[in-house]
């Protein structure tokens, strides 16, 4: 049996009818012995300095270690050829024809681009390749010797050579390079960096304390929701991929970002948050920049050697200056980057994207995803992302990050909460604590962490205190001494394994905690208490405690209540 990737037809195209053709060429390919290995359904892109990115697919790539790689391009249904107007029509079992592209111009295309894509990966040397190309007709008999002349009758499978599939494969090998094929073979050291390109496996670990030592870590399980993500944008230079909180967002932009960087192009991951451009930083590899906006416009207008510029107010050097100053900046400097990530998408200004763009080397062909969730839009921006990508948003609705305790809580400040799944364990019902003045606030606090810390044994560094406004106004100042531990801001690199992080969610957004303690919620209007929930609560992976004030007590009860029905 051949080796695959994926070891089973996937549950996503087996539900399409429109792949049906497609699975019975990948049942045949899984019969042929296990000296071969096929990759389905593949996307690769490669970084040309002089024409920018391209885009390369295949519906099968087949590798043989002794005959070399080909390509198979699948059409199903029946199959029809106009001549006199070079166009190509499948027709379903109703009789319904569609027009449908050149296979033949497919397969030598995508031949062209996996050749451009292998020479530029480390480890696979100059030595000459034997790669060929079949296109495979299953639900047809071919009856004719030569369909086109660029496409004899031994590059052109039906429905009956699927069954001597081997026999055929050869042949295709034998009439593209006769006896130049055995010294094409790919030999088992390529067939490794063909693998690693194609059928490329990886567990994606975020730290389950970023914000110490990164001592401990939890493994995040992809669903194949977010599998489909990877493989969707692998053929797309420019995605929109929107997401619930705790769908993984970041944890995608982050491996993109990682493929990409390792293939040689020039990254950059963007964000609005410092303390997640911080933590994105940690994370990332080596060759992906990571900046938070305004961080990104600083760098580069001291790089063009812009001076200062005068600001009616600090939101008006957030808003306008220092993005006019990037933009000058990329006029002086020129593009930086071939691909650009951005996370948190939903948190940048609309105004800020034109600008943004521009960092692209190839505007058109240039690799941009964002990630976004526009239910996390605290800021209230209303950016239009879709005006700038003009393919509709890839959707991910499943909550990855919350125990299924949390994800009850959190789905009711979501729109459209009947559309987000859960499939974490039960965990630990959410607490709550209400006060009315500053100095229960702070008892409760205390109390809180005592009982965290002291009680149920819960690490110092696994817990987070959100603030609805800056901690600076507020009980939990960084610096303060509460109880026996002292609270820390995000950032602070001195913090010692015994203080508590403090954060406003504004700032935490992005961010994640094994155990969140929210408190403030001096006000009692569900339109601003909603997003800011929302965002809150699925900070907490295992854990939330919430201490609010009375004043907010009737809208929580309402919360919470229902999440223990």
């Amino acid at each position: 049996m051949a080796k695959s990737y994926p070891e089973r037809f996937p549950e996503w195209a087996l539900n399409d009818p429109k792949r049906s053709a497609e699975r019975k060429v990948f049942d045949a390919l899984k019969a042929l012995p296990d000296s071969y290995t096929f990759f389905y359904s593949v996307g690769w892109q490669v970084r040309n300095s002089k024409s920018g990115a391209r885009d390369g697919e295949a519906d099968f790539v087949l590798a043989h270690p002794e005959l070399g790689v080909m390509i198979l391009e699948v059409k199903g249904g029946q199959i029809r050829y106009d001549a006199e107007r070079d166009e190509w029509f499948s027709a379903d079992r109703n009789g319904t024809e569609y027009r449908i592209k050149d296979p033949v111009d497919q397969a030598r295309n995508s031949k062209g681009a996996l050749l451009s894509k292998l020479r530029e990966l480390p480890g696979w040397g100059e030595g000459f390749l034997t790669l060929a190309y079949l296109v495979v007709f299953p639900d047809v008999i071919v009856e004719r010797v030569d369909l086109r002349p660029d496409l004899p009758r031994a590059l052109a499978l039906d429905s009956n050579d699927l069954t001597a599939l081997e026999t055929k494969l050869k042949a295709g090998f034998e009439w593209f390079f006769g006896n130049e094929q055995r010294k094409g073979a790919l030999g088992y050291d390529r067939l490794l960096v063909l693998e690693n390109l194609l059928g490329q496996s990886f567990t994606l670990r975020t730290p389950l304390n970023v914000e110490l030592e990164n001592e401990e870590q939890r493994l995040i399980e992809l669903t194949e929701a977010q599998l489909s993500v990877l493989q969707f944008i692998q053929s797309h230079r420019k995605a929109l991929i929107e997401g619930c909180a705790g769908s993984g967002k970041t944890t995608l932009a982050l491996e993109k970002a990682r493929q990409l960087g390792s293939q040689g192009f020039d990254v950059l991951l963007l964000c609005f948050n410092a303390a997640l451009a911080e933590h994105l930083r940690q994370c990332a590899s080596e060759n992906v920049e990571v900046f938070h906006f305004h961080d990104l416009c600083k760098k580069m207008a001291k790089e063009a050697g812009l001076g200062y510029r005068a600001a009616h107010s600090d939101q008006d050097l957030y808003d306008r200056v220092l993005p006019e100053m990037l933009f000058e900046a990329l006029a002086e400097l020129g593009p930086q980057y071939d691909a650009v990530i951005v996370d948190e998408g939903q948190d940048f200004r609309d105004e800020w994207w034109e600008i943004i763009i521009e960092l692209l080397r190839e505007k058109q062909n240039g690799i941009f995803y964002v990630f976004f969730d526009n239910n996390q839009n605290i800021y209230r921006r209303h950016a239009s992302l879709e005006s700038l990508i003009v393919s509709p948003p890839f959707t991910l609705n499943e909550n990855c990050r919350n125990t299924h305790s949390i994800h009850q809580v959190v789905r009711q400040f979501h729109p459209t909460p009947h559309l987000l799944t859960n499939h974490a364990p039960q965990g630990r019902a959410p607490e709550i604590f209400y006060f009315a003045s500053e100095q229960e606030q702070e008892s409760a606090l205390k109390r809180v962490l005592h009982h965290l810390v002291n009680e149920e044994n819960v690490q110092a560094s696994q817990i987070t205190i959100l603030t609805t406004r800056s901690p600076e106004k507020t009980v939990c100042w960084p610096g303060r001494k509460m109880g026996n531990f002292v609270l820390t801001e995000w950032g602070n690199l001195n913090r010692r394994k015994t203080d508590i992080l403090v954060s406003s969610v504004h700032r935490f957004k992005g961010l994640e905690s094994r155990v969140v303690v929210l408190t403030g919620l001096e006000d009692n209007d569900p339109s601003w208490l909603t997003p800011l929930l929302y965002v809150a609560c699925s900070r907490a992976r295992t854990h939330l405690v919430v201490i609010a004030h009375e004043r907010s007590k009737n809208y929580l009860q309402s919360i919470f209540t229902h999440q223990r029905g």
